[in-house]
């Protein structure tokens, strides 16, 4: 008699532990659900959309996870491929972190190149057009293509300090003289480019490098 009391109340705590335990369960999912917003993302990207789809899409993430843990205890990190709701539950949110993970590291460039010191409509150049630093530097420094001798100002200028970057030494006094005129020969001459002694495109990319 002792041993079928005994028997009926381990039962009955062990259904106990159960239904608490399932419950703790149910109502307490895991932290991991919850996606860390990165801290290192551009907030002032060229497309505020893609700011506001990366928050949208990272907390969609995490309450998607927890409605499946919480009403149908599908724990979506682990896949249960003899379940098809499991399945199709987990693809769904792998394909949400994805899309978030994809957003997450293209504002995480742009806040790497406007930290360089590029523009908001250089970083979309880079971005939507595959443009490379070089292009945009390219494109700064346009002004400097068809420079020649008897030129004067800042463009003249800048050009010189490119020549004396290359460890050379002419005057920088913004006057395209002879001295500057026969140091950029001497550019493109060891640069295997032709020696107009003028600025063209080629000549210019080639400084820049």
């Amino acid at each position: 008699m002792k041993r079928l009391i005994f028997f009926v109340l381990f039962l009955g705590l062990a259904s106990y532990i159960t239904v608490q335990y399932l419950k703790d369960r149910r109502f307490n999912p895991p932290a991991a659900y919850d996606y860390e917003i990165s801290d290192a993302i551009d907030t002032e990207f060229y497309d505020s959309t893609v700011i506001q789809q990366y928050y949208k899409l990272a907390l969609d993430a995490g309450s998607y996870a927890r409605s499946l843990w919480n009403n149908d205890g599908i724990d979506v990190r682990y896949m249960d491929r003899e379940d098809f709701e499991s399945t199709q539950a987990t693809d769904y949110y792998n394909t949400l972190l994805q899309t978030v993970i994809w957003l997450e590291k293209k504002l995480e460039r742009s806040k790497r190149l406007r930290d360089q010191g590029y523009s908001t409509d250089e970083i979309r150049l880079m971005m939507e057009y595959n443009l490379s630093p070089e292009d945009i530097a390219l494109s700064r420094n346009q002004s400097l293509v068809g420079l020649k001798i008897g030129d004067t100002g800042a463009d003249v200028w800048e050009l010189q300090r490119l020549i004396n970057s290359r460890a050379d030494s002419i005057p920088q006094d913004g006057i395209f003289s002879t001295i500057t005129r026969n140091r950029l020969r001497e550019f493109q001459k060891n640069n295997n480019l032709y020696p107009s002694g003028e600025v063209d495109e080629k000549t210019l990319k080639t400084l820049l490098k």
